[in-house]
């Protein structure tokens, strides 16, 4: 009871605070509403909502302002597991770490203001206050934004609607408003020494001819495998007797993850090392294909040029267009969606697909 009267006082409480701090920070001095590459010198880009998918499909975009303009100083506002996407990258200069408290906020502003940005890219479909107030505070010479044509806090707006194209498209605008027209789109992912060697011993020391790798989890519990899924994959790879099963999973799913793999029996086999997403990523490079219902691992197997099977839940009936705007932007993986739920307030279940499709592989 207590948590619905919490969540219908946020529902009130959210549009009041947006207003107020529209009031408050929506604001700056001197607009130019176009870019000339000759005077810019430094880009500063903004991921700091935390995600390791968006980061990795950000990685086109530095490099391909590097082919064009070698000399500009990339720099990008992380945070959390996506800073480990772009640290061994060699197109990122410099890192900034993001982090909602006030008093580091207003540090790290502070400290960006002081490097003179010349130019501010925001990908925020939707801005909360402190993100208004840190772009404020950036004080960059020119900002610029996706759909905010009615801000005041950007010089420059990209009018983007097509809700039926990958996001690839959608920064390539970025990119053909600084001159790159023609851009490859494809995705980088630098290992380290230590990173390449952890996959390629984890990879010899299994004797099987086939490795699978199988991301079970998602970002939620509706993207996320259950129990008999689980199994019911497993199962089938190590019908193969010469099929070997890998699990990628973050630190707290470890001992359901050891439990199921004891259930599956031999040829399962589990890294111990793995330590971030990037020592996953080795796991990947070396696996010969991937299962997934996570779009982070997807854009990750992408930028591995991997084989992959990406699970989606269907975008039937939901009015959006999920599968195809964060889809996997590669013909080595094959998508597959489970059956859509028209029924209004509930979630798909990501568990409802047919496995005959799987079977085929």
């Amino acid at each position: 009871m207590l948590s619905k009267i919490n969540r219908r006082f946020q529902d009130w409480a959210r549009p009041k605070r947006l207003s107020i701090g529209r009031y408050l920070w929506d604001r700056k001095k001197n607009k130019i509403d176009k870019i000339d590459m000759g005077k810019v010198k430094k880009i500063l880009f903004l991921r700091y909502d935390g995600k390791i998918g968006d980061m990795i499909i950000n990685t086109f975009m530095f490099r391909e302002i590097k082919k064009v303009y070698p000399d500009i100083e990339i720099a990008v506002v992380a945070r959390g597991a996506n800073r480990q996407i772009i640290e061994n990258n060699p197109n990122v200069d410099k890192i900034y770490e993001y982090d909602k408290s006030n008093k580091k906020l207003k540090k790290l502003s502070e400290e960006i203001r002081k490097e003179n940005y010349d130019l501010l890219i925001d990908f925020s479909e939707m801005l909360r206050v402190k993100q208004m107030k840190f772009i404020n505070l950036c004080r960059a010479r020119q900002n610029m934004g996706i759909n905010k044509k009615e801000w005041n806090l950007f010089d420059i707006n990209i009018d983007y609607k097509e809700d039926k194209k990958h996001i690839t498209n959608r920064y390539a605008e970025v990119l053909k408003l600084m001159g790159i027209d023609k851009a490859d789109l494809s995705y980088d992912i630098y290992l380290t020494e230590k990173q390449e060697n952890l996959g390629k011993s984890f990879r010899e020391s299994i004797p099987e001819k086939n490795l699978f790798a199988l991301n079970p989890y998602g970002a939620s519990k509706y993207r996320t495998f259950n129990r008999e899924k689980i199994l019911e994959i497993g199962k089938k790879i190590l019908g193969d007797s010469e099929s070997a099963l890998t699990f990628i999973f973050s630190p707290e799913k470890k001992k359901e993850v050891e439990i199921i793999a004891k259930e599956l029996g031999e040829r399962v086999y589990l890294c111990e090392e793995i330590k971030g997403i990037m020592d996953s990523a080795a796991i990947l490079k070396y696996s010969d294909l991937i299962i997934t219902t996570d779009t982070s691992i997807v854009h990750l197997g992408v930028a591995l040029d991997k084989n992959m099977i990406a699970v989606y839940r269907s975008d039937e009936g939901t009015g959006e267009y999920n599968s195809i705007v964060w889809g996997p932007n590669s013909d080595k993986v094959r998508m597959i969606y489970s059956e859509p739920n028209f029924i209004e307030g509930e979630e798909a279940d990501i568990n409802k697909f047919k496995f005959e499709i799987v079977e085929e592989v």
